[in-house]
């Protein structure tokens, strides 16, 4: 990108577990957490109609690029080229977009508790007011689970009266008894 640097950032990199390859998945390698240490470049682009939309007006787009320019050896460099037509007028600006973009994870992993973890593409309700409802209560329970991964990695020692009632732990502890 022919921008000079606007600005430098941190971005934190998760870890990240093996994956063998499965049928419909990539195999992945074990990824240790670490901070990368990024420059920011922005710069502001049209993209014209394609010619059976000639009469449209171009899209306005601003270019983010995030580039880790000295990774630690052995590991690859963040590199993002970030689309957006949020109006980028400062530094602050991109390094706003650059922080909603380190959520998508968050985000697509809250779908996929939703879709894998509660069901909810299998609900076949007789009308769509049922149909809203449980998947408003779905909704739910979906974030809560990801509430409860996520503190669960942050804080493993964190005592679960934090998140639960007592007769909820009773409970708890009675099924998890049963399957053994």
């Amino acid at each position: 990108m022919q921008s000079p640097v606007q600005s430098r950032t941190t971005i934190k990199i998760p870890r990240q577990s093996a994956r063998i390859k499965k049928k419909n998945q990539k195999a992945r390698s074990k990824r240790a957490a670490r901070i990368a240490e990024a420059t920011v470049r922005y710069i502001r682009t049209e993209l014209k109609p394609p010619p059976y939309f000639k009469e449209m007006p171009p899209i306005s787009l601003w270019i983010i690029h995030v580039k880790e320019e000295n990774p630690p050896a052995g590991t690859q460099a963040v590199e993002w080229f970030l689309l957006t037509t949020i109006d980028i007028q400062s530094p602050n600006d991109a390094l706003n977009c650059i922080a909603w973009y380190c959520l998508r994870w968050r985000i697509e992993d809250w779908h996929r508790v939703l879709k894998s973890g509660c069901g909810v593409e299998a609900l076949a309700h007789k009308t769509a007011g049922r149909l809203k409802r449980a998947i408003a209560i779905n909704l739910v329970i979906a974030w809560r689970i990801m509430l409860m991964t996520l503190m669960g990695r942050e804080m493993p020692e964190l005592p679960p009266e934090v998140l639960f009632s007592d007769i909820k732990i009773e409970v708890l502890r009675a099924y998890a008894k049963k399957k053994h």
